[in-house]
């Protein structure tokens, strides 16, 4: 399968790209600024901007299905990430939550739009455990939810936003709704599937995050048009 991954050069868009092409999926890398992207057998970068809809248009360009992966930019480098002794980048992923902007309510409609006029009739987009309203998790894990939604709010509205209008289109998507995520060796242990029981502040690898985005976009029919909880 031909899969493009928008968000490519983030946390899970790298981790999405190398799970594709280890499962022998042909991939388009799609960033903002390409040239951070390292070339690799099976993989085509290319340019694309989620808030220029012309740009995603040609990019996504035969492809059959589309991985959202972007978010707040954090600008932390998995090296500093990984050890998570650097205060600074404790700091800019905090900030990037505290303001988000707008990059997931504009791009998505954009995706969405782009992936109608090419007629790619899949899109998977990452979310985050925190846009659940918590009902099938335990009354503890229910409880830092509504913490951390009232702590990051603006996060949440953007990502509300995105998720809103990807229900609302005529798309097969499916919304992947991850826990807390961490740069770590991934396992494949996990715990994944609509309304599924997660630990929301439970650690979960980029790595293992981006298994079940590949899983939405190629090996799971019925999870199209649902949320799916992902985590530990």
């Amino acid at each position: 399968m031909k899969i493009a991954v928008i968000g490519a050069t983030g946390g899970t868009g790298r981790n999405v790209m190398e799970r594709a092409l280890e499962l022998g999926h042909e991939v388009v890398a799609i960033a903002r600024r390409p040239e951070m992207i390292s070339p690799l057998k099976g993989l085509t970068i290319r340019q694309g901007d989620v808030f220029d809809e012309s740009s995603l248009v040609r990019a996504i360009a035969g492809a059959e299905v589309v991985i959202s992966c972007i978010g707040p930019p954090s600008n932390v480098s998995p090296d500093a990430a990984k050890k998570f002794l650097n205060l600074r980048a404790g700091m800019n992923v905090m900030a990037a939550n505290f303001s988000p902007g707008t990059v997931m309510s504009e791009g998505m409609p954009n995706m969405i739009a782009a992936c109608q006029r090419v007629g790619v009739k899949r899109l998977i987009m990452q979310s985050g455990i925190n846009l659940s309203n918590g009902r099938e998790l335990s009354p503890l894990h229910r409880l830092a939810v509504r913490m951390m939604r009232r702590i990051f709010w603006k996060a949440i509205e953007d990502k509300s936003i995105a998720e809103h209008a990807l229900i609302q289109s005529e798309l097969e998507w499916v919304i992947v709704r991850a826990s807390v995520l961490q740069y770590a060796e991934g396992t494949l242990k996990y715990t994944a599937g609509p309304l599924a029981r997660i630990n929301p502040l439970g650690a979960l690898p980029f790595a293992d995050c981006a298994d079940c985005l590949v899983r939405a976009a190629t090996s799971e029919p019925e999870w199209i048009r649902q949320v799916v909880n992902v985590g530990r």
